[in-house]
């Protein structure tokens, strides 16, 4: 690890266990390299990471936390096997991009003029970032959206709060599917379907049966098991909403690093799709910036509840995207994840690795005693089966955003030796 890395680290590592709290100031970057012993240069690197990041702000008073982190707890952090060593407790989590590539002179720029003449933007959000994003979204996913649809949030998460809030009722969610936005609903007292995901997509006989207000989806990716929901029942799901006045929630959170169909709203002439995005995948989830197309008709309601997102991190986006940033990232991260899955393909012929996404499959006989070896080792692999409400596919989910291809290669060949003899696909 690079002596900036290690710094920022440090750092982070300190923010997020409560040692530093929102809104401290840091040590300028002249008495951190001398306490450090490093060059200046290394800190002031390390500093501008974790601006880009979101963790700290830098303006004329110097650096601080940003003040717009939730405060931390303090409870120590108390190590266990699993966790020691720097990257121990995320080695091949799923999920987690390859952010290191972010930190190129253009995203230090754009970070940069954001932090000197900081704003702040009302809900819905800078319009500018908005315009843009539509403009991401015709070029990337055949979407053409007006600006004044698109409303900016701080995740894909906060974007399916506002709309719930705005939409009463029941909520059917795919069964598998991603826990994490699952949660959502349930943490809100909202009654939840898990509602059953075949070789085509969602169940509409299901879902008729279920009579939701709102459906989540992810119909060109799939969690985890990657499939595309077909032409076919894509359109049945739609005349499925019109018919009902349901909302159907679009989750397109990595089309852009993979071959997709076009994105379910571009279908959507009738306003029944709201859809999620964020940067969480194609840059970093510390950015905590995403945005909404929020449907016509429900477009007032989710105006009133919507929360302002800080407006240097809104305008740090708009100018990565002005300067063609976004686009040069994945593109270059669609080649990086590529060579990836195919170095996970040469340890373990025999797994699923998701075309474009960051994470793969390994289908074994004893998914709880593998999973439980692996994570003893410092793996933050999950158990396939926690995917599903009740399954009987038995599997290892891990990831392959982040490390280099050497150390991907030596991680997984540690993990094959671990998880031992693999189960039939």
């Amino acid at each position: 690890m690079s002596i900036p890395s290690t710094i920022a680290a440090e750092l982070r590592q300190r923010v997020t266990s409560g040692v530093l709290q929102p809104g401290d100031l840091l040590e300028s970057s002249r008495l951190a390299a001398a306490q450090r012993g490093v060059s200046r240069g290394s800190v002031v690197s390390a500093y501008e990471q974790l601006v880009g990041e979101g963790y700290l702000v830098a303006d004329n008073g110097g650096t601080r936390v940003n003040p717009q982190l939730p405060g931390a707890t303090t409870t120590p952090v108390v190590a266990t096997p699993a966790s020691t060593g720097s990257d121990a407790p995320a080695l091949l989590r799923p999920g987690v991009p390859d952010s290191l590539g972010l930190t190129s002179t253009t995203w230090r720029s754009a970070w940069r003029r954001a932090a000197a003449e900081p704003r702040a933007y009302p809900a819905p959000g800078n319009l500018r970032l908005r315009q843009q994003i539509a403009e991401h979204l015709r070029t990337t996913r055949s979407v053409v959206v007006d600006p004044s649809a698109v409303f900016i949030t701080s995740g894909a998460r906060d974007g399916l709060r506002q709309l719930l809030v705005a939409v009463p009722g029941r909520i059917a969610v795919e069964d598998p599917g991603y826990p994490m936005l699952h949660r959502v609903p349930r943490a809100m007292g909202r009654e939840v379907v898990d509602t059953r995901v075949d070789a085509q997509g969602i169940r509409i006989d299901d879902l008729a049966a279920a009579t939701p207000s709102v459906v989540l989806v992810m119909p060109n990716h799939q969690y985890p098991t990657g499939r595309q929901m077909s032409a076919a029942r894509r359109f049945e799901l739609l005349e499925w909403a019109r018919s009902t006045g349901a909302i159907v929630v679009e989750d397109d959170y990595d089309s852009e690093l993979r071959r997709a169909h076009p994105a379910l709203v571009a279908l959507d002439p009738g306003g029944q799709v709201a859809m999620l995005g964020s940067f969480a995948k194609t840059l970093s989830p510390a950015i905590g910036l995403g945005y909404v197309i929020v449907p016509e008709r429900i477009r007032d309601q989710v105006a009133e509840l919507a929360t302002p997102v800080s407006g240097i991190v809104q305008d740090a986006m708009s100018n990565f995207l002005a300067d063609d940033g976004v686009r040069r990232h994945t593109a270059r991260m669609r080649r990086d994840y590529d060579r990836r899955r195919r170095i996970f393909a040469e340890v373990f012929p025999e797994g699923m690795a998701m075309d474009g996404g960051l994470h793969a499959v390994i289908e074994v006989a004893d998914e709880a005693s593998a999973v439980a070896r692996a994570r003893a080792a410092g793996f933050g692999v999950d158990g396939l089966g926690s995917y599903w409400s009740s399954t009987t596919r038995s599997g290892v989910v891990v990831g392959l955003g982040t490390h280099t291809d050497e150390r991907l290669r030596e991680l997984l060949l540690r993990l094959r030796a671990l998880i031992g003899q693999q189960g039939p696909r």
